[in-house]
């Protein structure tokens, strides 16, 4: 039994007042004997008994009463038939900051991190707990996890286990996700603890104007949890730390063997300023030669780095700041750089020209080359070289590309015809640009090797659109443009120009086009299927007939003539193009969407 008010119960010592009361007016009467007493001695010790037990009856009766006046003060409760507020089982929500900023060391003497005060200070919430009791960990690394809950030593061992390799919090789901998982947890009495560093980018007005919506909520929930903060951070301004924010790549492609440029941003969180400290670049965990840098109070400073890398693949660029500070997991950042192979594209000019921009293959050399012809110091994906028709099995001979360009050839026959067919074959990419002076009769024939025979996508049928002179220049000088259709969706490196509903082409103006016939029925083609077009200049695995057979529309016009069309052939593929790569048919080398669409 337990009292609510216990000193009200010593009002039962009120009980002595009518003890003393009796005691003291028990003898205030005289006996006088008479004659004739003597024959009421039996009568009267037998009404005396009675009489002293009714006055003992009464006397209890008096005594009695203010001992329960008493204990109805103090409101006595019998905890043997009901379970006290404090007593009951009870559910406790932990939400758990793990982000890298809780392994920040304090600047006192202890130099315990936050992370590990924080797993202190739960594990003795925690192991106060009862048996009875049950206890869900949410960490804001796996904030979106179902929530699970535990018994007190299994959150014994897992709050010993907590690492701090999580990035930015966002306290706002962290604090649903807990009271979410208070709404499925078993006891009525519910206990949320939200524990950070409560960093100044976690808790801006967004959050608390979001916080402050969910009070709402809170109030219309049939048993509403309590929710408590543990604050880890409140030596944050204190704190002397150096990071590394970020690395980045300057230039737009690694080439192997080509240099590339990397930023990394260095900050100082200090007052005062950050001297002599040691930075190691490092590619693959090689280190390079370190360097020595100072930081101004908070402030940072960029470093750079120009290196090249031999070999194709992923690689590892790192830098380390070697100090020791507050955070030392951010003093080191690391990034994976893929580098690429450089692309070697043959060009074959049909009709070359002194001026500029006025030979078939001038914008897409620009195209495919930006930097090397803006005199940039910037790597280039794709090695160029541009030769006439004629200069073709003299370079094949010397080195193989990857893939062939003819614009505006007019016919390939014999030994160059067999050369090029070869070439697809073997897994070389060749893409065809009309023009004025292609020969459809040649091209459509059959492309023969000594190991096989094929043709192109799409048979080259008449041109349509405005007339042209004989130097192949449109004739009107304000010729009405033919509307262009949609590009495939299907196709990937359309889907890195724009979306579907930006219609990169949509500037795109046509004045005159071929029409392309192609050889087979299209069929639709699976994601795979196209994505594996997206690389002209690597090579391909053995297909099957049907793959061979079948043709791919890239791109159309408004009535559905294709003005792009691709196919396998042998182990390569040919991509042909019912215009021309300058702008003798249309506007598309003048358009933003041309340099991306050559570079994919």
């Amino acid at each position: 039994m337990t009292l609510l008010n216990g000193l009200l119960a010593f009002g039962a010592l009120a009980f002595t007042i009518p003890l003393a009361i009796h005691l003291l007016f028990r003898s205030r009467f005289k006996t006088v004997d008479w004659g004739a007493m003597h024959l009421l001695d039996t009568v009267v010790r037998v009404n005396r008994r009675r009489v002293q037990l009714l006055h003992l009856l009464l006397l209890l009766l008096r005594c009695l009463l203010p001992v329960l006046l008493a204990l109805c003060l103090a409101r006595p409760i019998l905890t043997g038939f009901q379970t006290l507020p404090g007593d009951a089982p009870q559910s406790l929500i932990v939400a758990i900051d793990d982000s890298r900023s809780m392994s920040a060391r304090d600047a006192g003497e202890t130099g315990s991190s936050r992370m590990g005060r924080l797993q202190q200070e739960l594990t003795a919430i925690v192991a106060g707990l009862s048996r009875r009791d049950e206890v869900i960990l949410i960490r804001a690394s796996d904030v979106d996890s179902p929530a699970a809950s535990m018994g007190v030593q299994e959150a014994l061992r897992q709050i010993k286990t907590l690492k701090t390799e999580y990035g930015p919090v966002d306290l706002d789901r962290l604090v649903r996700a807990a009271v979410e998982a208070s709404n499925d947890s078993s006891h009525p009495q519910r206990r949320v603890i939200i524990a950070s560093d409560f960093q100044s980018q976690m808790v801006h007005s967004g959050v608390l104007e979001s916080l402050e919506r969910m009070t709402s909520s809170l109030a219309a929930m049939a048993i509403r949890p309590v929710i408590s903060f543990l604050n880890f951070g409140q030596n944050s301004e204190q704190l002397a730390n150096v990071s590394v924010d970020s690395i980045e790549i300057e230039s737009p492609a690694v080439v192997a063997g080509r240099n590339a440029r990397y930023t990394a941003r260095i900050r100082s969180s200090s007052d005062t300023p950050a001297r002599d400290l040691r930075l190691v670049w490092s590619v693959d965990g090689q280190p390079l030669e370190p360097r020595t840098i100072t930081i101004p109070p908070r402030s940072s400073i960029t470093s750079r780095l120009t290196r090249n890398i031999e070999q194709v693949g992923v690689h590892e660029i790192s830098l380390v700041v070697e100090h020791s500070d507050a955070l030392l997991p951010d003093n080191r950042r690391s990034i994976a750089v893929d580098v690429m192979r450089e692309v070697s594209v043959l060009l074959v000019d049909g009709q070359p020209s002194d001026n500029p921009l006025e030979g078939e293959t001038d914008y897409l050399a620009i195209a495919l080359s930006p930097f090397a012809f803006g005199g940039q110091d910037q790597p280039d994906a794709v090695r160029t070289s541009v030769i006439e028709s004629q200069d073709l099995l003299e370079k094949l001979a010397e080195q193989t590309p990857e893939v062939i360009i003819m614009a505006n050839v007019a016919n390939f026959e014999g030994e160059a015809r067999q050369r090029i067919a070869e070439f697809v074959n073997d897994g070389g990419s060749l893409i065809l640009f009309d023009g004025n002076q292609v020969n459809a009769e040649s091209y459509n024939a059959p492309w023969e090797s000594s190991d096989t025979s094929w043709n192109l996508p799409a048979q080259l049928g008449n041109v349509v659109g405005a007339s042209t002179d004989d130097a192949g220049k449109l004739v009107s000088e304000e010729p009405s443009p033919l509307p262009i259709g949609n590009a495939n969706p299907l196709y990937t490196p359309w889907n890195l120009l724009g979306s579907e509903d930006q219609r990169p082409f949509a500037d795109v103006e046509i004045y005159r086009y071929r029409k392309l016939i192609p050889n087979e029925v299209t069929v639709p083609e699976s994601d795979s299927d196209i994505a594996a077009e997206s690389n002209l200049g690597t090579e391909s695995a053995d297909t099957s007939e049907a793959e061979t057979n079948t043709v791919t529309e890239l791109l159309t016009m408004a009535n559905g003539d294709p003005i792009a069309v691709s196919a396998r052939r042998g182990k390569g593929r040919v991509l042909q193009f019912a215009i021309p790569c300058n702008t003798a048919w249309s506007s598309l080398p003048m358009r933003l969407v041309y340099l991306p669409m050559v570079q994919q």
